[in-house]
């Protein structure tokens, strides 16, 4: 039985060590913080613990699931109790047509002619109609966008679910990192949004493409912790902050109060954290430092409201700048007791949880002293309604959260598994090497024994 070191006790860590346990490793896991999850995290507020990070997980890859059904929680998954988002454009309440990550799955519906006009749906017709001659794989979504349904789709679709989900402009974007095997689909299928529908279809299930967990996102985390201590292969250690990693003849040190020899080690840890950690590996940190990652930040707030009773916004809004930006600084707002009925249930009528996202191109544009105040004001305007102040709130930085898969992402990621490969007993799955999303981390830190 080897002794394996998994540096980073996030979902992309716990997973990884589980993993791990189950091919016949020792696991000794370190996370600097006080406790694991990383950005599946909550809170208490008005007297409920609510998810302060991720909320859900995509049903459109099968690997979350699959994960939460062998965790014993399967008959926890629930479905959004609303999926009605909307895009606000300026005052205007849109609804927000069916999609994948803002390309459209159909032309002619009611709800793109009123966010892009006619004329544009003619030209989209034409465009997405053309011979399919290929993309360069480092296209950005926004290129791709614009290249097979027009400017239009980009500026008032696009945008506002991109930045919502990935707080990046589709501009600075790879399309085949962010939405793995559209080119491909696209190719197969000859259309760009017939390649978004048969992607989008493949959740074989009606309605939203993200689904929860009852009670918040962290008990998929109290899940992992509490079989990974159920064992005695692994051990975890949390407030344990390494220093410094460094390959030995036949084995790795890992320096944390002290040195740890083990003979292989995870990295699950941020792209620039990963890169200070190696110090002995100067072509991994090159790579690594390359990958662009950047902060967001939550608001959660609870306010009193017998008008957001009739959730005016549906599940929330997704805001397009292009035309808003002067009214509202957030780019997002869940309206989360209305989305989710266990919500509802907890905080009843008259009291309404609220989530609005911040920060852009891994910027937050604003001092998080003032954002509570700020987001009270993007509330009032996005909902339209009479808010009183809020009863609780939680304002939350994610640094090196997200990471910008800008092109040449994938390549990137191919260089780091090339060099991880000549270090025996190594491997990175952390970085946002999977994506942004539930789904993807899980995917990559499932292949940690693999990788090693």
């Amino acid at each position: 039985m080897s002794r394996v070191a998994v540096v980073g006790g996030g979902l992309a860590g716990l997973v990884a060590a589980r993993d791990l346990v189950e091919q016949g490793h020792h696991v000794c896991l370190f996370e600097a913080g006080p406790g694991f999850g990383g950005a599946i995290a909550a809170a208490p507020l008005a007297g409920h613990l609510i998810d302060i990070g991720a909320e859900g997980f995509a049903i459109t890859r099968s690997e979350a699931t699959s994960l939460v059904e062998a965790l014993g929680l399967g008959d926890c998954i629930v479905a959004p109790q609303r999926a009605d988002a909307h895009i606000w454009r300026a005052g205007q309440l849109l609804a927000m047509p069916r999609s994948l990550m803002g390309i459209p799955t159909e032309l002619d519906s009611d709800q793109i002619r009123a966010l892009v006009g006619d004329e544009a749906i003619r030209r989209a017709h034409t465009l997405d109609a053309g011979a399919w001659l290929g993309s360069d794989d480092n296209i950005t979504l926004a290129d791709l966008v614009s290249s097979r349904l027009g400017p239009e789709f980009v500026t008032h679709l696009l945008n506002p679910v991109v930045c919502g989900v990935h707080a990046t402009d589709p501009d600075r974007l790879q399309a085949s990192a962010v939405i793995p095997g559209i080119l491909a689909a696209a190719q197969q299928h000859g259309s760009l949004t017939a390649a978004a529908d048969a992607i989008r279809s493949r959740a074989g299930t009606a309605g939203s493409a993200i689904h929860g967990l009852q009670g918040g996102m962290t008990s998929l985390i109290a899940a992992l912790v509490a079989e990974l201590t159920g064992t005695s292969s692994v051990q975890l250690h949390n407030d344990a902050h390494v220093t410094g990693i460094t390959r030995r003849r036949s084995s790795w040190q890992v320096q944390v109060d002290v040195a740890h020899e083990v003979d292989a080690v995870v990295l699950a840890v941020s792209a620039p954290a990963a890169a200070k950690l190696l110090h002995d590996q100067p072509e991994l940190q090159r790579v690594l430092s390359a990958f662009a990652v950047g902060d967001v930040a939550v608001v959660s707030m609870v306010l009193p409201s017998t008008e957001l009773d009739q959730a005016p916004v549906g599940s929330g809004v997704l805001v397009d700048a292009a035309a808003s930006s002067h009214l509202v600084s957030a780019k997002a707002m869940t309206h989360a007791t209305a989305k989710w009925a266990w919500l509802q249930a907890a905080f009843g009528p008259g009291r309404h949880l609220l989530r609005l996202s911040y920060g852009r191109n891994g910027v937050i544009e604003h001092d998080l002293e003032h954002l509570l105040e700020i987001a009270v004001a993007d509330a009032r305007a996005l909902t339209g309604a009479d808010l009183g102040d809020p009863i609780a709130a939680k304002v939350t930085r994610w640094r090196e959260s997200l990471v910008q898969a800008t092109p040449g992402h994938l390549e990137r990621v191919r260089e780091v598994d090339d060099l991880a490969a000549e270090l025996s007993g190594f491997a990175v799955v952390g970085a946002g090497l999977g994506g942004n999303g539930i789904a993807g981390t899980i995917a990559r830190a499932q292949r940690a024994s693999a990788l090693l």
